[in-house]
């Protein structure tokens, strides 16, 4: 026994002893690694040559199961894992061999994972008599496809619509604890109040916390639509039904300000498919803010007419104190308002139009504003042609429609 070499292997027993171990390791890895030879096409293999393959010696099953099939004895195309750029695994492969030093990249592979490639150049791989090949160890770390990233400003603007839709839900049950209290106390459900400034005060609760719930539902309906989580819940809804319904809701409101308000529908309007809650949220905004900017005696109509397009039309028109034209696009933004002559009294948040805005953009529609100082306002809702059901439709929506 050679005293060098105490386990008896000898110089070809150290070899296949080694190759074990490595075969070991890199079957242990959750990585894939493998190890290819370069295929260099010209006079010897200098670095004058051309790198026309690459041809895998050996790889681990992290590797095989990659590329879906065993690798060693396989070629490695100049044209296979290009990415957009070139800058595949056989160019990374061919930069650590002529550069002689590690290479790592980041490559798209076909189906649109991404792998992260580390190349690492290794000793000469004897191919024949006098012949040897430059070898590269390479490990492969699938990361999956590349995850779109958020602008900053949609996160902000998103966290924003999140926040604002949270803190209307926790304000709403204390408010109507306060509005339902306020009702009792003007009904004197549990005996007289006694003096008359009572009844007074629980009326003004009442008013102002109405008035504190409905800018509460705004905001509300606001952050709604601004969030890629808002759903409609469509239906085919009766057009003239909830045009209806809306001015019955304003009525006292517009016969307490003395303001006129009146209805213009057609009887041959077809149905609407559309969110029915909606479409009662957008029409009760412009019929309010048309009766709140309207002095007393002015008038107030609601509208509602087949389009010649197909679609459906509905319009609220005041004879109120109007808007600047330059002033139209900052009544439709959150929170703006106009500088001209309001009644006494009418006051608003700015957020009723822009959530007419919204519904309807989220309906294919538009929102259609004219106003002139002095003059009035008139709000129209432009629903698109595919949004139109004839009646018989009410006992089934076609397929198709939305």
């Amino acid at each position: 026994m050679n005293g060098h070499d105490p386990l008896g292997y000898g110089s070809a027993g150290h070899a296949q002893a080694g190759d074990a171990l490595m075969g070991a390791a890199m079957a242990a890895l959750a990585d894939g690694i493998g190890v290819l030879a370069a295929i260099i096409d010209g006079p010897g293999f200098k670095d004058t040559g051309t790198i026309t393959d690459f041809e895998w010696l050996t790889a681990n099953h992290a590797a095989e199961r990659l590329f879906g099939h065993p690798l060693a004895g396989r070629r490695l195309r100049a044209d296979d894992l290009q990415d957009g750029d070139g800058a595949g695994l056989f160019a990374c492969l061919a930069d650590c061999v002529m550069e002689k030093q590690a290479v790592r990249r980041l490559v798209v592979a076909p189906g649109g994972a991404r792998w992260r490639i580390a190349a690492t150049p290794l000793d000469t791989h004897p191919l024949g008599v006098g012949l040897a090949a430059p070898t590269v160890c390479v490990s492969l770390v699938e990361l999956g496809p590349e995850v779109p990233t958020v602008p900053e400003s949609d996160r902000a603007h998103r966290a924003k619509a999140e926040f604002l839709a949270h803190m209307s839900h926790e304000l709403r049950t204390p408010l109507n604890a306060v509005l339902g209290f306020s009702e009792v106390l003007l009904a004197e459900t549990f005996g007289p109040l006694g003096s008359p400034r009572y009844r007074s005060y629980a009326a003004d609760i009442h008013a102002s916390g109405t008035h504190l719930l409905s800018l509460i539902d705004g905001i509300l309906d606001l952050s709604q639509s601004e969030t890629t989580r808002t759903e409609m819940q469509e239906e085919a809804i009766n057009v003239a039904d909830a045009a209806r319904q809306a001015l019955a809701q304003m009525g006292d409101k517009a016969a307490a300000r003395g303001v006129d308000i009146g209805e213009d529908l057609s009887g041959d309007l077809p149905l609407l498919y559309g969110d029915a809650r909606a479409l009662q949220r957008m029409l009760t905004n412009l019929l309010s803010n048309a009766v709140k900017f309207t002095p007393s005696g002015g008038q107030v109509m609601l509208s509602a007419s087949p389009m010649p397009d197909g679609g459906i039309g509905l319009m609220v028109a005041d004879t109120g104190a109007g808007i600047a034209e330059d002033e139209l696009t900052r009544v439709l933004e959150p929170f703006g308002s106009a500088d001209m002559a309001v009644p006494r009294g009418a006051t608003g948040t700015g957020i009723g139009l822009p959530v007419v805005k919204r519904l309807m953009e989220m309906h294919g529609g538009r929102l259609d504003l004219y106003s002139e100082p002095g003059a009035g306002t008139t709000a129209i809702l432009m629903f698109p042609p595919r949004r139109s059901l004839p009646h018989a439709a009410s006992h089934g929506i076609p397929h198709g429609v939305a």
